[in-house]
């Protein structure tokens, strides 16, 4: 086992969070330039963290007056890059992509900035609860997980491991609805 392999879970988290479309990650500044995910994953004891990266993601969410919905995100997980080679190759393997080839945001609804929904990683289906904010034809949204969830834990190299709480960045493009008929 490499050290690699304790960035596995993080590596889950942000595949199964993988809410955003086609494009690229949030920039550091937590802005979204494109579509994409991002998820910021922590090792303990802190050994440096790092991130999980892909734009391997197809869908869209709908703003309909200050109601904003999503439904049927899909993240490919086959090819998740988090800087390092070998560290992709043992992802893809805890992650089983063989096996469960996508990730996948059921459905989500939001209003006010705060949204729920349903997430699947690794065939386990999941409620979860996040932040969100549009920014022009963007929506940027923030999703806490724990690894241990959905499956995941136990990873661990030279007393070094991941955290079991990551967080994912999600950015997806937004169309709008149905809008509420003017009232006169």
């Amino acid at each position: 086992m490499t050290m690699h392999m304790k960035n596995y879970g993080l590596m889950l988290v942000f595949l199964f969070f993988g809410g955003v479309v086609k494009a690229g990650p949030v920039d550091g500044a937590g802005k979204a330039a494109t579509a994409g995910v991002v998820v910021d994953v922590s090792l303990n004891p802190s050994a440096g963290d790092f991130k999980a990266k892909t734009d391997e993601v197809s869908g869209t969410a709908t703003v309909d007056g200050d109601t904003v919905s999503a439904e049927k995100i899909i993240v490919k997980l086959a090819n998740i890059k988090t800087g390092m080679p070998m560290r992709d190759t043992h992802t893809k393997k805890y992650l089983e992509t063989s096996k469960y080839p996508e990730a996948i945001l059921l459905k989500a609804t939001g209003k006010g900035g705060k949204g729920t929904g349903r997430i699947k990683i690794r065939g386990i289906e999941k409620d979860i609860a996040g932040t969100y904010k549009i920014d022009g034809d963007m929506m940027l949204a923030e999703f806490p997980l724990k690894l241990s969830e959905f499956g995941i834990s136990g990873i661990k190299y030279m007393g070094v491991g991941v955290e079991d709480d990551i967080k994912l960045h999600v950015n997806i493009p937004v169309k709008k609805g149905r809008m509420p008929a003017a009232k006169n």
